[in-house]
C-alpha cells in the first residue's frame, strides 16, 4: 500500500465530529485513566488525559466511556478466514465476508493469510486478494507456503510444498501487485538463503515457520534478512536445553519479531507469559491464526486443500493424522489447524493470562502495524494517526469497534447511558 497522503496526517484539517470521553485510553505512553480522544474525519484529531477542558463545538457528539477501556484497533498479520468463510478459497465476496467478520470482532486492520497450494493456484488468488488490498478489505497478503518442511507441515498440504525457488517467489509477488507483505519460509531448506535475501530485496518481510531448522541454521537465516517468526513454537522443532531449534534463536534476536496464538489452545500460559518477558517490549506480536470456523459452531470446514473437524472450538485436521505421519508417531489426533478465535478472544486471553494490558494493547495493534509497514496509519491512539478503536468492558470484553471514525459494531449510545460499574 502507498503511504497515505501528508494531507491526511495533519489533524488540523479536520472538522472535528465526535468526542469519546472518560474511559481508560491505552496510548504508547501508557494508560489515560480517565482519559479522552476527539476523532475529526476518519483520524484522530487530539487525545488526552482527564476531562476534555477545551471548548467543544456545539452539537458535537460525546461518548461516556466511564468504566470501559479504549484500545487501538487491533491488526491481526496472520488470519486465514473466520464467520464461515476464507481467504484461501472460495469467491472474492467470501474474503469480504470474513475480513467483515473479523473487523467486527476488533481486527481494524487485516492480513490474508494463505497456505500451501500449487504454485498456479496461489498466483491466482494473491491476484485476487491484490485487487480487493486495492479496494482496502484487507491490507496485504501473507504466503504461508509453499516454501515449509514436510516434516513440520502442521495442517499444511505436504503434496504442495516447494524447495524454495527465487522465480516462483517472483511470481507470486507479481501476482500480489505490491501488496505481498510477508513470506513465511523453512530455513533448511535448499535455496532458503536466496528466497530470504530476495524478499528482503523486494519489500517482503521474511518470516521462519514451519521449520525443523536448527538454532544455528535459523540464526544464519536472520543474518540473511528473516526479521519475523510465524507462530511461535507451533510448526516447529521444539525447544530444548542443549538445542533451542528455531524458537530460541527466534527469542535471542533482537531484530526479530515473534507471533504467539494466545487462544488458550495453540500455547500454555506460562509459555505465553516467558515469550513476552524474552521478547519484551516491541517484539511480541498477538495473532489469531483463524480459518473459516471462527465465530462458527462445531462441524465440518476447510483450510485450502485440507479437511478440519472443530469439535469444543478446537480445530483439527479431519482424519486424525497429521499429512505425512508414519510409524511411532501416527495416530495421535490430527494436528490443530489453525483457530476459531478472534482477535479480541486473544486479547481477552492475553490479559487474563497476566500480560500488562500496554504489552497487550502493542502486541495486538503497534507492533504488528510496525512490522507490516502501516505503522503512519494505525496501530495506536495518537493523533494523526486512522480513528481505529476498541471498547471493552473491564473483563475486556469487546462491546463497540470503530473504523476509521466510523462505528462497526456495538451500540456506543449504550455505552455512553450505561451506568459505570462499582469499583
Amino acid at each position: 500500500m502507498r503511504p497515505a497522503p501528508a494531507s491526511f496526517r495533519t489533524p488540523s484539517r479536520f472538522r472535528p465530529s465526535r468526542l469519546l470521553t472518560g474511559g481508560r485510553v491505552v496510548t504508547p505512553e501508557g494508560v489515560l485513566s480517565p482519559g479522552w480522544i476527539r476523532v475529526a474525519g476518519n483520524r484522530i484529531d487530539a487525545v488526552g488525559s482527564g476531562a476534555a477542558t477545551q471548548p467543544l463545538p456545539p452539537g458535537l457528539p460525546v461518548t461516556e466511556l466511564h468504566g470501559h477501556w479504549v484500545l487501538p484497533g487491533f491488526v491481526d498479520m496472520h488470519v486465514h478466514g473466520g464467520g464461515g468463510a476464507s481467504f484461501t478459497v472460495g469467491p472474492a465476496d467470501d474474503v469480504r465476508r470474513a475480513a467483515a467478520f473479523h473487523r467486527g470482532h476488533g481486527s481494524t486492520t487485516l492480513v490474508a493469510s494463505l497456505v500451501t497450494a500449487p504454485l498456479a493456484d496461489l498466483e491466482a488468488r494473491a491476484a485476487m486478494l491484490a485487487a480487493l488490498a486495492d479496494q482496502g478489505v484487507v491490507a496485504g497478503i501473507h504466503l504461508e507456503g509453499p516454501f515449509l518442511s514436510a516434516v513440520r507441515c502442521g495442517a499444511q498440504d505436504p503434496r504442495h510444498m516447494l524447495a524454495p525457488d527465487v522465480a516462483a517467489f517472483e511470481r507470486l509477488c507479481a501476482a500480489a501487485a505490491g501488496h505481498l507483505r510477508v513470506i513465511t519460509i523453512a530455513p533448511e531448506l535448499p535455496g532458503a538463503v536466496g528466497l530470504i535475501k530476495a524478499a528482503a530485496r523486494a519489500g517482503v518481510t521474511a518470516a521462519v515457520g514451519h521449520t525443523d531448522a536448527t538454532a544455528d541454521v535459523t540464526s544464519a537465516a536472520v543474518d540473511a534478512g528473516v526479521t519475523h517468526a510465524t507462530h511461535l513454537f507451533n510448526g516447529m522443532r521444539p525447544l530444548h536445553h542443549r538445542e533451542p531449534g528455531p524458537a530460541g534463536a527466534l527469542l535471542d534476536r533482537d531484530e526479530v519479531t515473534c507471533e504467539v496464538i494466545a487462544d488458550g489452545v495453540h500455547l500454555h500460559d506460562t509459555v505465553i507469559r516467558l515469550t513476552a518477558r524474552a521478547a519484551g517490549p516491541g517484539r511480541l506480536v498477538l495473532i489469531t491464526d483463524a480459518m473459516a470456523a471462527a465465530g462458527m459452531p462445531d462441524g465440518s470446514y476447510r483450510l485450502g486443500s485440507m479437511r478440519v473437524d472443530v469439535t469444543g472450538g478446537v480445530a483439527r485436521l479431519a482424519g486424525g493424522d497429521e499429512p505425512g505421519t508414519t510409524g511411532a508417531s501416527a495416530g495421535r489426533g490430527g494436528a490443530i489447524a489453525g483457530s476459531t478465535a478472534t482477535m479480541a478472544d486473544v486479547v481477552r486471553h492475553a490479559v487474563a493470562a497476566g500480560l500488562p494490558v500496554t504489552a497487550v494493547a502493542a502486541a495486538a495493534s503497534t507492533t504488528p502495524a510496525r512490522v507490516l509497514g502501516l505503522g503512519d496509519r494505525t496501530g495506536a491512539l495518537r493523533a494523526g494517526l486512522n480513528a481505529d478503536l476498541v471498547v471493552c468492558d473491564e473483563e475486556f470484553r469487546l462491546r463497540a469497534v470503530m473504523r476509521q471514525g466510523e462505528w462497526l459494531a456495538g451500540n456506543p449510545a449504550e455505552i455512553s447511558s450505561a451506568r459505570a460499574p462499582n469499583r
